[in-house]
């Protein structure tokens, strides 16, 4: 049909696009330029989902305002000087980035934390498994991936693309130990990440099409368990005499002792440690959370007009089963699954009404 076109016809269609999309990129844009959100406002945004960890939030949403507030405020004035040109702004702006690592048991909030603070600036956000990646030339993907990720989050548009958040799930398994020989799973990618995360020029091959993409501007949350670092830094503050909490201590020599590259770490100055979910957290979770699974079962099985009780016995119950397992608020799912399981496949149909749930109907289905 395009090859039907007249030459007029044609520069009308390509013009019509190329508005289009200026369209799309300046809306896109909108949402960081006119970013005025508090770290107060943030933290209390986060509050409606995430439960507990209240420095962790303090922490993540100051980070995450300050940075993108900062952006917004260096991308207007680029923009003033550039006639409204976002390409040549974002070539041109430089401002200081804090990534930020998130230290902490599984299923604590912490990969929700960073998803949920995306949303409310409005920016594109990927997370990426870590264990995943391997050195360029092995089996496996490696570090140029993520850009291709971050790209596809952000519509395509490398403009957006270069002003996302990129969750780094993980690093602590990519940790390495002295050896001889080439360790292909570890040193290998946290060296590539490094030039990731410093914020340089990137280009993203995608057959014949080579598309630019810096990454000054993204900010980098990563996590991650980190097993025994409690050991190393008290081991530190045993030899140094030094008392109090061990979180308090923490220094990047004792995540260099733990496996990870010293560069690397000096590219996340903002550390976060998250800590074990109470039985309370777990609870609030499943009563206050406006993410919470239990309110995703009430609403399944009202759709079938069965109001699900459950009552406070219950729920203490529900709560100290999934701190017992030790997997934090992914466990809450898993729980709630294998006691309603039998009732979601029976009651549908067959029942309607109040459909309630007590301490003993608890142990009845987790003997």
């Amino acid at each position: 049909m395009l090859d039907r076109m007249s030459e007029y016809r044609r520069e009308r269609v390509g013009e019509r696009l190329r508005q289009v999309r200026a369209q799309q990129i300046a809306e896109a844009v909108r949402h960081i330029l006119e970013f005025n959100r508090t770290p107060a406002e943030l933290k209390r945004e986060l509050d409606r989902f995430v439960m507990g960890q209240e420095q962790g939030k303090k922490t993540i949403a100051t980070a995450i305002a300050f940075h993108y507030r900062r952006l917004a405020h260096a991308l207007k004035s680029s923009m003033v000087q550039d006639r409204g040109d976002i390409d040549a702004a974002l070539r041109k702006t430089r401002t200081p980035k804090a990534n930020i690592l998130l230290i902490g048991p599984t299923g604590c909030g912490k990969t929700y934390s960073g998803e949920r603070a995306s949303q409310l600036v409005g920016v594109p956000f990927v997370v990426e498994d870590l264990t995943k990646f391997s050195e360029v030339g092995y089996v496996g993907q490696n570090t140029s991936d993520i850009l291709v990720d971050l790209l596809i989050s952000a519509d395509s548009n490398p403009h957006i693309a270069q002003m996302g958040m990129v969750y780094l799930d993980e690093l602590d398994k990519l940790a390495s130990e002295p050896v001889a020989y080439k360790d292909v799973s570890g040193r290998g990618v946290q060296k590539g990440l490094l030039r990731l995360v410093e914020g340089v020029e990137n280009t993203i091959e995608l057959g014949p099409e080579r598309i630019p993409l810096s990454t000054k501007h993204v900010l980098f949350i990563a996590g991650g368990v980190y097993g025994n670092l409690e050991d190393i830094v008290c081991r530190r503050m045993a030899r140094n005499k030094l008392k109090g909490e061990w979180k308090d201590f923490l220094l990047t020599e004792d995540l260099v002792e733990f496996g990870m590259e010293r560069q690397l770490m000096g590219r996340f100055p903002v550390r976060v440690l998250y800590d074990q979910l109470s039985t309370g957290d777990l609870k609030d979770i499943m009563t206050r959370s406006e993410d919470s699974p239990l309110r995703a079962y009430k609403n399944d099985l009202k759709a079938w007009d069965i109001d699900l009780v459950v009552t406070e016995e219950a729920l203490d119950e529900v709560a100290l089963r999934a701190e017992l397992e030790g997997t934090g608020a992914r466990g809450l799912t898993g729980i709630l699954h294998r006691i309603l399981l039998e009732d979601m496949f029976h009651l549908p149909g067959s029942y309607v009404g109040e459909f309630r749930v007590d301490l003993a109907y608890v142990r009845e289905r987790l003997p």
